[in-house]
């Protein structure tokens, strides 16, 4: 996007965009605005606020054990509900329109219930009187530091991919760290108008153990100085256009070359705005502003390895709207972290670096608020993830990063935890390929998802025919989808880490953010029916085999479920074009054996040992897949003396079955089959929700949508039942993720590659079978 574009896009005068607002859309819902706070610092003022949204929810009725059914009657009744959930937006306006801003505050933000505004940063005193008197509300002052360390305390252990790696010749600029809730102890360096440094060792454990006066204010002050130029993001675009080379004064300047024995290469800056005093010529602003860019981010970088070093901390994040992710500064900074500590501490950067002040008023403020009672003793929080409404040119890259990622903020009634069968949480990597390592698959992936836009759109809409407008909803949710898929292609990191996980799950948020909360409800609800009819005869068919060919029979049985996937095109083309194809079919489209992986033979012999005490089954999708090949198999796993736990998606995404109706269809399943029907009695079988609306599965906590959330009743049934067994079915949460996933306990991973340029990669062929059986290293020998 050119300068002159993007500038149009936020406002119509170029010389005030610091100050004009962007399109109406970015603030919907404000008319349901409710809590805010502020953090007017010396320079620029952050508003958090968050705002109630209405959105529809898909619900099935609860099954009816009093009412007599016949074969006529639908197996369960869909709906449609509205829910209410809440987001949380941030905005930012320069200190020099204080008095704009607050007039936004009064006549968007404030309304009846609002009494009191939280406020911190030295602002807070500054404009006291003056918010006060606009906005006709008591200022409650936070203190600025337990701000900032509460808000940074937040986004490091809530917000997935929040904390990055900035790697400038390296083929993923950016490298995102994994959220994980040991984040003690680290040092902050906050770079605002001035710096200051922090070092946190835990909660509310925290110490100012120094800072500078040379920070952003100083690089905004000495630019105006030096380039007449009075924009800070001016500054900064023009930084990026300079050479720096044609002010400093470098090594090889002095010497000629290298100073080999000290190690100093001869591009080193060795005097910043050096040649300036030597060389009678004019200097170019870009060159001026890229100089000045450069001096203050070292100056910065070495007193933050200074003090890192003095205190051993080797947890370095830099925060502050002086950063801003501008790709000159974060290189400035991570090579002079490099340089100084010899690589052994590496320079973190932050998502939402210039909110965290914010964050932390919001949340001071949401804690004392009833209505926004904060679960903390059972680990319970506001889950938010932050939007970034930036008015600033060049700020449009950055807010790439946010702008789409509003998020809701639930009042969590579940606490949420990581599979305690993970070896180790904290290495644990969800996604099997790192689309923005790997271009090919970026490439192919990225075509994949917007050539089945298409029949995503046409499911849609044919899931709410009764509703006119459906096909408007429709059409903005394949505008606004295609929009994301085409921004990845320029800018891979433009919305954090890249993966297909991360496709699949942006495409269930933009469907439920234009109200489809379930498109593939009516498939499978006439999927779910159809295959009830048959259960008994595949049963039946499987008990008269011998017991090896019953273990093969009821494995290929499950692998032939697995290829009814609505979410593969190759399918679903099948599946619209040949109403005819089913079961039989589908075991027919396997590949013989040996299989792409195959473990089939090591399976079998751990079979022939003592039972498993439980197996824990992430199930993936309604219909044939669930009623004719999970069952079956779990049956057979029950009738050797094996509890089993069925987890299943707590809400929609694409054809998955979601808890809800899986308790339906083993009610169903229960009544025509004795086995199933003492299994539930008994309570040696067990359905649980695993938290996530997702078509993949992450096994750690997180609190981004799709609401990765692992419930802490599924957690507490694994352990209280000596779970020693973990199935994981289908391509989303098998093969796209945990297909390198390391558990304490046996594991079986198994699907149908239904995607045939993934299947070629992987040396195979479309319907190509993977079949991992794994032992942790110290269980092999034991059985």
């Amino acid at each position: 996007m050119t300068e002159k574009k993007a500038i149009h896009k936020i406002g119509s005068h170029s010389m005030d965009k610091s100050i004009t607002l962007p399109p109406d859309e970015i603030f919907r819902n404000l008319e349901n605005a409710k809590r805010f706070a502020i953090d007017i610092g010396g320079s620029l003022t952050k508003l958090a606020y968050y705002s109630t949204v209405q959105h529809k929810v898909a619900k099935v009725r609860s099954f009816d054990h009093s009412a007599k059914e016949t074969d006529g009657d639908p197996l369960y009744e869909i709906s449609v509900q509205e829910e209410i959930t809440a987001r949380l937006h941030f905005i930012k306006f320069e200190n020099a329109y204080i008095e704009t801003c607050l007039d936004f505050i009064k006549d968007h933000l404030v309304n009846t219930e609002t009494k009191v505004i939280k406020a911190t940063g030295g602002g807070a005193y500054k404009f006291k009187d003056l918010i006060e008197k606009k906005l006709k509300l008591k200022v409650d002052k936070e203190d600025e530091m337990t701000c900032l360390i509460k808000g940074c305390n937040f986004v490091l252990k809530n917000i997935p991919h929040e904390a990055f790696v900035y790697a400038k010749h390296a083929d993923s600029e950016f490298r995102f760290q994994n959220t994980h809730p040991d984040i003690f102890p680290y040092l902050l360096i906050n770079i605002g108008s001035g710096v200051s440094i922090v070092k946190v060792e835990a909660e509310d454990k925290f110490e100012r153990i120094g800072g500078s006066s040379i920070g952003g204010g100083t690089f905004w002050g000495l630019g105006a100085l030096l380039t007449k130029t009075k924009r800070f993001d001016e500054l900064l675009q023009l930084a990026s256009k300079g050479q720096h080379t044609n002010v400093d004064m470098l090594v090889k300047d002095i010497y000629g070359g290298a100073y080999g024995s000290l190690g100093l290469t001869g591009d080193l800056i060795a005097s910043s705005f050096g040649k300036s005093a030597t060389t009678d010529k004019e200097f170019s602003k870009e060159d001026m502003a890229k100089s000045l860019l450069h001096m203050i981010s070292n100056d910065i970088g070495q007193l933050a390895c200074l003090y890192a070093k003095l205190h051993n901390l080797t947890r370095v994040y830099f925060g502050g709207f002086f950063i801003r992710g501008h790709p000159v500064t974060m290189h400035t900074i991570t090579y002079s972290i490099n340089f100084f500590t010899k690589g052994e501490v590496q320079a973190l950067f932050l998502r939402h670096e210039g909110y965290l002040g914010a964050i932390g008023a919001f949340l001071k403020g949401a804690e004392e608020d009833s209505k926004l009672l904060l679960c903390t003793q059972s680990n319970c929080f506001i889950y938010a993830a932050v939007s970034v409404v930036c008015f600033t040119y060049l700020e449009l890259c950055w807010q790439l990063w946010s702008h789409e990622c509003i998020s809701r903020m639930d009042r969590l009634d579940r606490q949420l935890v990581n599979l305690p069968l993970l070896q180790d949480p904290t290495s644990y990597i969800p996604d099997t390929v790192d689309l923005t390592e790997d271009a090919l698959a970026r490439e192919y992936w990225l075509y994949c998802f917007e050539d089945a836009l298409d029949g995503v759109v046409k499911r849609a809409i044919a899931s709410q025919k009764d509703q006119p407008e459906a096909v408007e909803r429709a059409e903005k949710f394949r505008q606004k989808y295609r929009h994301k898929v085409q921004t990845l292609r320029h800018q891979p990191f433009a919305y954090g880490s890249l993966t297909v996980r991360s496709l699949l799950d942006t495409r269930e948020h933009c469907l439920n953010e234009f109200n489809f909360p379930d498109p593939y409800s009516k498939i499978k609800q006439k999927e779910n029916d159809m295959a009830l009819k048959y259960y008994l005869k595949v049963v039946k068919s499987v008990e008269e085999l011998s017991w090896e060919q019953r273990q093969f029979t009821l494995v290929k049985g499950l692998l032939a479920g697995n290829v009814f996937d609505w979410g593969a095109k190759a399918v679903s083309d099948v599946l619209e074009s040949d109403p005819e194809f089913g079961f039989e079919q589908a075991k027919q489209q396997l590949q013989e054996r040996p299989w792409l992986v195959d473990a089939y033979n090591q399976w079998i012999e751990r079979l022939k040992g003592p039972p498993h005490k439980c197996a824990l089954f992430f199930v993936d999708n309604s219909g044939i897949d669930i009623i004719l090949g999970v069952f079956p198999f779990i049956r057979e796993l029950l009738v050797r003396g094996t509890e089993v736990v069925l987890a299943s998606n707590s809400g929609p995404a694409l054809n998955d079955v979601t808890n809800s109706e899986l308790q339906i269809l083993t009610e169903r399943i229960a009544a025509m089959d004795p086995v199933i029907h003492a299994a539930l009695k008994e309570d040696r079988l067990a359905l649980v929700q695993n938290g996530s609306s997702s078509p993949c599965l992450d096994l750690r906590y997180n609190v981004l949508p799709p609401y990765y959330r692992l419930d802490k009743v599924l957690a507490t049934v694994v352990r209280e039942r000596g779970t020693d067994l973990v199935i994981i079915e289908g391509m989303g949460r098998a093969i796209h993720t945990n297909y390198y996933a390391m558990l304490s306990c046996e594991s079986l991973k198994l699907a149908v590659i239904k995607n045939s340029w993934l299947a070629e990669r992987l040396g195979g062929k479309i319907f190509s079978v993977v079949f991992k059986y794994e032992v942790p290293s110290k269980a092999q020998g034991q059985h």
